[in-house]
Formats: structure tokens, sequence, C-alpha cells
């Protein structure tokens, strides 16, 4: 039997995972605190290292893999058939539901529904785009409707600079604070064209009154300038309810 297979939620698990450090050991420490209700989402699954570690926290919730690059899809579709919680769609998350380019990068990580072609991206970026596809795409309010999904445990984002969209899209899910918890990777300098940065992600995240629980500084330049990093976030009424007066740090 495949060792992943095996994987069950405990203390165990967490206490390994929260010794990690970071924000998936952030994610790990939150989650005894969850109600254990609705879904988890890995949006920009890659190849599934984080929804590994996901499916230990919250292994007993549905588990929804979101993947636009075919590669990718039938790599983790094969990686994690044997979960029976966890699902794989092929799509992209953003602010509008349709269909959108999509630039596959020559390090796969990098690929994002954003380009890089101007000065200021290409001077922060490593990569180079290989190909253009056209993908799905759907706002998250749209997609949980459509799976009947009303709530969500925990949601990780690493989009290559879509993260601010996906959120854009997810107003009526935010606004009732049905997301608990939200790990995100942002830039603090454009490593893509247009693409947000951390300032309009956390002045849209206090807008719909969410708390940034930790932040975790990445890459640097080498003048020591700050390139991007991850974060936390939880909304008011998970800290309010599941945390106050709680061991949470």
């Amino acid at each position: 039997m495949n060792a992943e297979t095996k994987l069950r939620p405990g203390k165990r698990h967490r206490d390994q995972i929260i010794r990690m450090g970071g924000p998936i050991g952030a994610v790990a420490q939150l989650s005894q605190h969850s109600e254990r209700k609705g879904a988890v989402l890995d949006v920009g699954v890659n190849r599934g290292t984080v929804a590994l570690h996901l499916c230990r926290l919250f292994c007993d919730l549905p588990v929804h893999l979101i993947e636009p690059i075919p590669a990718q899809c039938d790599y983790v579709l094969e990686r994690f058939s044997r979960f029976p919680t966890v699902k794989v769609h092929q799509m992209a998350l953003s602010h509008e539901t349709g269909q959108s380019d999509f630039h596959i990068a020559d390090y796969l990580g990098n690929s994002s529904l954003f380009t890089n072609n101007d000065e200021a991206a290409a001077k922060h970026t490593e990569h180079a785009t290989v190909e253009t596809i056209t993908v799905e795409t759907s706002r998250l309010d749209d997609w949980c409707a459509a799976q009947g999904i009303d709530h969500i445990a925990c949601m990780k984002l690493d989009t290559q600079g879509s993260e601010f969209n996906i959120l854009t899209g997810a107003k009526t899910l935010l606004s009732r604070h049905a997301i608990d918890i939200i790990m995100l990777e942002w830039f603090s300098l454009p490593h893509y064209d247009g693409v947000p940065l951390l300032e309009d992600i956390l002045t849209l995240m206090r807008s719909h009154g969410y708390v940034l629980y930790n932040i975790y500084p990445s890459r640097k330049l080498k003048t020591g300038v700050l390139r991007y990093g991850d974060a936390v976030f939880i909304s008011e009424t998970f800290h309010k309810t599941r945390l106050t007066g709680k061991e949470a740090t």
C-alpha cells in the first residue's frame, strides 16, 4: 500500500507539521481550533507538496485541488488517486468566470495568468514563457456555489500573482467570513506585468474583516529589498470564536 494512503488526522501529524514552521506550520497550529466543517482548497497545487500536509491536517474534510496545467493535473490525479476525500479540478480561479490565456513557464511553478514582458517585471523574474494555453477560469464565489460548498475551513493560494484577483472573486464568501484560514503567496515587487502587490492584498483583506495572523518574508534582492513571501490570514469570526482565550501561537 502506498504510504500516502495511510495518513490519518491526529496530534502526531499536526505536531510534526507545526515543527516545520513557516506558513504551513501556522496553518497546522490553527487547524487544531477548526470547527471541521466545509471543505479545504489548494489552489495552484503544482506537485502537491502542500496538499499532502493539508490532507494530514484536514483529511476528515473534502479536499479540492485546483491546477490549470494539464501535465501537473495528471501527476496530481495519480498521486492522490487513493485519497477518497480528494478531488482534482483542471482550471484556474480568478476575478472572472470564463476563459483566459495561461502562460506556462520554463519552470512550471512560475506559470501564471499574468505575463512578465515589461521591464519592471523582467528585472525580478527568473523564468520565461515557453507556451500559452487557454484555460477555464471561475470566480471562487461562482465555483463554490456550483460545487455546493458554503464554507471553507482552509484555503491555500499559490498562483503566481493571481491571489488578489481570486480574493476579489470571493467577495460573498469573504464578506460573511466563510473562509476561516487563508495561506497565500504575495509579491512586494512586480514579478509579473501589473500584478497586485502585498499592500493591495492587505487592504482587500482588512476591508472584509480578516486578520493578518503572520507574515513570512522569503526572498530579497541583493540590496536587501524584499521580493516576495507568504502570509496567513484568519477571519475575525474565527479569531473571536475559535482563538480568543486559547493558545494559538
